[in-house]
C-alpha cells in the first residue's frame, strides 16, 4: 500500500490538516505539541478502527484521548 495524501477534518488537536506524501521517506518536523503523534494515530485509526473502550485511562482508550479538543468544528473524521 502507498500513501498518497491524508486530510484530517477533526481528530485531536488536528483539524483541517491536510499532508501530502512523496516518494521516499516522509519525515515531519515540527514543535512539541504540534500533533505528530496524532497524526500517527490518525493513520492507524483509519487503517485498523478506533477500538470501543469504556476504560478511564487516557492511555489506554483511543476514542477519549483522540476525541476533537473543539467539538464545536465537527466530530471524528478525514480520509487517506
Amino acid at each position: 500500500m502507498k500513501l498518497i495524501s491524508c486530510y484530517i477534518e477533526n481528530f485531536g488537536c488536528l483539524h483541517a490538516y491536510r499532508m501530502h506524501f512523496h516518494e521516499g521517506m516522509n519525515v515531519l518536523c515540527e514543535d512539541n505539541g504540534f500533533g505528530k503523534t496524532t497524526l500517527a494515530a490518525f493513520i492507524k485509526a483509519m487503517l485498523y478502527g478506533l477500538p470501543v473502550s469504556k476504560k478511564a485511562d487516557l492511555n489506554e482508550n483511543e476514542r477519549k484521548k483522540y476525541t476533537p479538543w473543539n467539538p464545536e468544528l465537527g466530530n471524528f473524521g478525514g480520509m487517506i
